[in-house]
């Protein structure tokens, strides 16, 4: 037998007796008992598994949590009155944003012109960024007086009454999404 077929034998039949031979001495990649969060279903034998039509395999089924005695009921619709107090909050917020608007739009416009040929790191190209993230914080705002007209939409679905308000909701949707399109 040639000797280079005779060392492949013997190595790999030192690798195979190596393998074979020791028990539980050398690490494994599968998890320790303590490892494994009961919330991580489990491929166990003869856990989820159903050959048998007959065998009950499925797991039993949750029982539905009981409803907490402390836990309020939901709100009710707002009086009409409320409503309107928080749609002129809402609109005197976006009235606000228009009239700061205007002049950081102006100062962002002229920065734009200023920095047409500048050079990034030039100082034109610095104002035109400051104009920029000033005009965004003008603007910041209008998320909230969004999420709070939307949350008003919502509560005025419920009430009789609130119909009556929906013209003006509508109308302030408009003017924040104008807002927001100039931006």
């Amino acid at each position: 037998m040639h000797p280079a077929v005779r060392l492949c034998l013997i190595t790999s039949l030192l690798v195979l007796a190596g393998c074979a031979g020791r028990g539980s001495d050398w690490p494994t990649l599968a998890p320790r008992p303590g490892e494994i969060s009961p919330m991580v279903p489990r491929n166990l034998p003869g856990v989820g598994r159903c050959n048998d039509a007959a065998a009950d395999c499925a797991p039993p089924a949750a029982a539905p949590a009981p409803a907490d005695p402390s836990m309020p009921p939901p709100p009710s619709p707002p009086t009409l009155v409320a409503a309107e107090a928080e749609l002129a909050a809402i609109e005197a917020l976006v009235a606000d944003v228009e009239t700061r608007a205007g002049p950081a739009r102006q100062a962002l416009a002229e920065a734009r012109a200023a920095a047409v040929n500048a050079a990034p790191e030039s100082a034109p190209a610095s104002r035109l960024e400051l104009a920029e993230a000033q005009l965004s914080s003008v603007l910041a705002p209008l998320a909230s007086a969004d999420y709070r007209a939307e949350a008003l939409a919502q509560a005025l679905a419920d009430a009789p009454d609130g119909a009556a308000l929906a013209p003006r909701l509508t109308a302030l949707a408009a003017r924040m999404a104008a807002l927001q399109q100039l931006h």
